[in-house]
């Protein structure tokens, strides 16, 4: 019953994916890493350029900008050094005006030079920048500074000859002066020079800049271009992988959700989703008020299917049941597989019970039909129990209940569908009530022993006794068997069976006691007690506490006890039996699943014709050659045959001329308390009264 080839086959589990992406992502990271750095070095050249850059147009600026403040200190200067020579032309002026300004004319100078000196720092620091020296040296503007600087010292050198003359050689000198200031106003040449000294700074900053705009964008762009690669060589393709890792990723996940609502053997829903359908549609019952029905369906029979074909078969009946199943209903109903040979189906918009009763016979008829294994024909049959909601049950666990309720009561009857109503209810409440009473019957010495009588079908001649167990109900009275044994579990039916052994064991004894000739008393043992020691050590204990002797006592064992997973030790439990001289018998041959080498290996010594076989002596042929099929079985085999549930003398007649010699059913006895059994052993004779006298003491002995 596989189902996950197919899974393995699209997908594959997450670990193999996970370490195939965890390789790649490795090597991605190594490139990665390089690329990190490129893009790292890139910046950072980006950076460094742009700094480098920006110095350089700071330090152009602070040239410009004392450029400009020389100019205009020069420009004060030639106006001061002209104001003291006029001054000094006039021999009116007195000296203490003249001081301060040839004082002025001397800080002029001094503060000329002091910023010469500045520009040439500066012009130093230009000319280490890296633009600079990447640009190359501008020769006309240095010969243009340095001639700037020759004129500019020549006037500063005439200016101080100027104010470092006396008062008194100024005037006297005055008309000397003329060429001096011929060549102070010849020196507009300085100022041209200076214009032009200060445009060509502005222009190499602009230069700058421009230089610097041109390497960034070259550097950003050589970033942006590692980064696209990056992107497409790396990054792309990893995130391309991922998505594809995290599809196959989400498939696995939606497979593995398929695979956990999903029965792998029928392709149904398992119990998990059809939860899930149940809640969603009590669900919907609350926002909408629409209601539905479900059917709980249970195979019949199941177990000995698959014990006795095997489990392939078993498998092949499932998935019958499933196919039949999704047939019958509708396409929007669910269908699920509850475990086992547990199915459900929900119905939504079904709530009528006569309804979802016509869905369940078809459903049982779709199941009933012929199911084919390996060339065999394997027998199919369900029972069917459902509900409808709201008008059953409002609510999950009521709901559940009493369609367990309804499927309950079709499986009292087999092959049928139950849909529920308060007689069913009640019924299974009664049936409730008397299994919680069972769990103390025993203990409450409530369970009581019927004996039938086995006779010679020639003579009518007794032979021996069938126990069989009733059930002393204290409201209820005496119960048969068929109300109570379907409802017992297995610690309850051994200790039941320990009851019957233990009251057969004080019967016996006390008939023996009182001289009858009881001959043996058959027991049915369940196979719980016959897979161990345990049965036979309980009829040892009997045996020895009543001082029996073995052959006392037969058993019954049904021919399911060779699909029983310990039917080896089963056989050797019964041949422990046999060894003792106890008779086994096979009880309704002929009803259950045995081949022919279970009974060909199996030690017994009696077959039991069932009583189903013999009701229809008269009546149905086929069952008449089936009788005769199984006496002459047995008289092949050398064992004895023992027809059940004779009641006419047509059924005895037919049987005693098929070969069968021993009987038992209502013809001859029912079955009958100790008391009532032990007086048939007599009947007529001469020793009645007496018979009905020991019978009399045996009772008040037993009883």
């Amino acid at each position: 019953m596989g189902g996950g080839s197919d899974l393995e086959n699209t997908v594959k589990p997450p670990g193999e994916s996970h370490s195939s992406v965890a390789r790649y992502i490795r090597s991605i990271g190594r490139h990665y890493v390089v690329a990190v750095v490129v893009m790292t070095a890139l910046i950072g050249a980006t950076f460094l350029t742009v700094k480098v850059a920006l110095d350089r147009h700071s330090l152009q600026q602070n040239i410009s900008y004392l450029i400009g403040r020389q100019f205009i200190r020069f420009q004060q200067l030639a106006n001061q050094t002209r104001a003291i020579m006029r001054a000094s032309a006039d021999p009116n002026m007195p000296e203490y005006i003249v001081r301060p300004m040839v004082e002025d004319v001397q800080t002029a100078i001094n503060d000329i030079r002091a910023m010469s000196v500045q520009l040439n720092e500066l012009n130093d620091e230009v000319e280490a920048n890296l633009l600079e020296r990447l640009n190359g040296r501008d020769a006309a503007s240095e010969k243009l500074r340095l001639e700037l600087d020759g004129r500019l010292e020549d006037f500063l050198q005439r200016a101080e000859h100027v104010v470092s003359a006396k008062l008194l050689d100024r005037r006297e000198r005055y008309s000397f002066w003329g060429p001096i200031d011929f060549a102070v106003s010849s020196d507009s040449m300085l100022m041209r020079q200076f214009s032009a000294l200060i445009e060509s700074a502005h222009d190499r900053s602009d230069m700058s800049i421009n230089h610097t705009r041109i390497i960034s964008a070259v550097l950003l762009g050589l970033t942006a271009a590692t980064l696209i690669l990056a992107t497409l060589i790396l990054f792309i393709p990893l995130l391309i992988k991922l998505r594809t890792e995290h599809r196959r990723t989400l498939d696995f996940e939606i497979k593995l959700t398929h695979l956990a609502h999903t029965d792998t053997l029928t392709g149904l829903g398992n119990r998990s989703s059809f939860n899930e359908t149940l809640n969603g549609l009590f669900a919907s019952l609350e926002r909408t008020g629409a209601g539905f029905s479900m059917l709980l369906v249970d195979l019949d029979h199941f177990k000995a299917t698959n014990d006795s074909f095997g489990h392939p078969a078993g498998d092949a009946v499932l998935s019958h049941v499933a196919s039949a199943l999704q047939k019958t209903i509708r396409a929007g109903d669910v269908v699920a597989r509850l475990g086992g040979d547990e199915f459900a189906a929900l119905l939504p918009g079904i709530s009528d019970a006569a309804t979802l009763e016509g869905i369940a016979q078809r459903a049982i008829a779709a199941i009933a039909a012929e199911c084919h294994f390996e060339g065999r024909l394997l027998p199919v049959s369900a029972s069917v129990g459902g509900a409808v909601v709201p008008g059953h049950a409002s609510e999950e666990a009521t709901l559940m209940r009493i369609a367990d309720l309804a499927l309950y009561a079709a499986k009292a009857k087999r092959n049928t569908a139950v849909i529920f109503d308060e007689a069913s209810f009640a019924q299974r409440m009664e049936q409730n009530r008397l299994a919680a009473a069972l769990a103390f019957a025993a203990d409450r010495d409530e369970f009581v022993v019927y004996y039938q009588q086995k006779v010679n079908l020639q003579t009518g001649n007794h032979l021996g006794f069938e126990a069989l167990v009733r059930w002393r109900h204290p409201q209820l009275g005496i119960l048969p068997p068929g109300r109570f044994l379907p409802l017992m579990e297995g610690h309850v039916m051994q200790r039941m069976t320990h009851c019957i052994v233990n009251t057969v064991a004080r019967d016996l004894r006390a008939w023996k006691a009182a001289g009858l000739c009881v001959g043996s008393v058959a027991i049915n043992l369940p196979e719980a007690l016959l897979v161990g020691h345990d049965g036979y050590d309980l009829i040892g204990a009997a045996v020895k506490a009543n001082q029996l002797d073995w052959r006392d006592f037969a058993i019954e064992v049904t021919e399911d006890v060779f699909l029983n997973r310990g039917a080896n030790q089963i056989v050797e439990t019964i041949s422990r039996f046999r060894n003792q001289g106890v008779s086994v018998a096979l009880d309704d041959f002929g009803t259950g699943f045995a081949s022919l080498v279970h009974l060909r290996d199996f030690p017994f010594d009696e077959l039991k014709i069932d009583r189903s076989f013999v009701a229809e002596i008269g009546k149905d042929i086929r069952s008449e050659q089936i009788i005769r099929a199984i006496i002459d079985l047995g008289r092949n085999l050398g064992k004895r045959c023992v027809a059940e549930g004779i009641e006419d003398e047509t059924q005895r007649d037919f049987l005693l001329n098929a070969g069968c010699e021993i009987g038992q059913g209502y013809l001859f006895a029912k079955p009958e308390p100790a008391s009532a059994a032990v007086a048939r052993l007599a009947p007529g004779s001469s020793a009645s009264i007496t018979v009905r006298k020991m019978s009399r003491r045996i009772t008040q002995v037993v009883g």
